[in-house]
């Protein structure tokens, strides 16, 4: 029966990297670029523009929510004001910002009334970016693997309703990602941004 069964075939957001229903996650160490990064791709996608050269492509607009845990507000709009020189709107893509919020709260993941209070964003997105895992879910020891259990869950969910994620996370001492290995079980793809070895801060964002 299940063989038998009319599925429909998997699609990509960011052909190779990120698939409908895809589970993504991009760490790096503090500096290297990650939100700017994730703002990129953010803007890519509402808008349905190919990246690199069209080496990664984008096949259609996509409702964008970018939850952000971390960066100050005026500097996010000086960010996204870089990246959309054109000035051109873009109804696709929604933010949700710690400083606009009532008293800087922002709903923990990691939480079923976190969960609950982004559910009426969250469910008229396709895209979901979390900026960042450190600061927008507080669950136990980052490195217990039962601390991730919560945030899995309501992934999954979130998958099986059509939707993608891309996790925003700290790199550790060692360069890989912070905290338990068990984070990539669930994922199709890991980006870990790194400077090249001839870095120049005067260079900007260049990984």
């Amino acid at each position: 029966d299940f063989l038998s069964k009319k599925l429909p075939q998997r699609e990509f957001i960011i052909q190779p990297c990120l698939p409908k229903q895809g589970l993504v996650m991009m760490f790096a160490k503090r500096g290297v670029g990650k939100t700017y990064f994730a703002l990129f791709l953010a803007c890519k996608i509402a808008r349905g523009e190919n990246l690199f050269d069209d080496r990664w492509k984008v096949n259609k607009q996509w409702k964008v929510l970018y939850i952000d845990g971390e960066m100050p507000a005026n500097a996010m709009q000086e960010r996204l004001k870089t990246l959309l020189v054109d000035s051109a709107n873009i109804d696709n893509l929604s933010i949700i910002t710690r400083d606009l919020q009532e008293n800087g709260y922002m709903p923990n993941i990691a939480t079923e009334e976190g969960q609950a209070a982004l559910e009426p964003h969250v469910e008229k997105a396709d895209v979901i970016i979390i900026d960042n895992l450190s600061t927008l879910s507080q669950c136990g020891k980052e490195n217990e693997a039962a601390s991730w259990d919560p945030i899995a869950n309501w992934a999954l969910k979130q998958r099986s309703c059509g939707k993608s994620i891309i996790f925003i996370h700290h790199a550790g001492k060692d360069n890989s990602q912070r905290g338990t290995s068990k984070k990539e079980d669930i994922l199709d793809t890991v980006i870990n941004l790194k400077h090249p070895t001839n870095y120049d801060s005067k260079e900007g964002a260049r990984f």
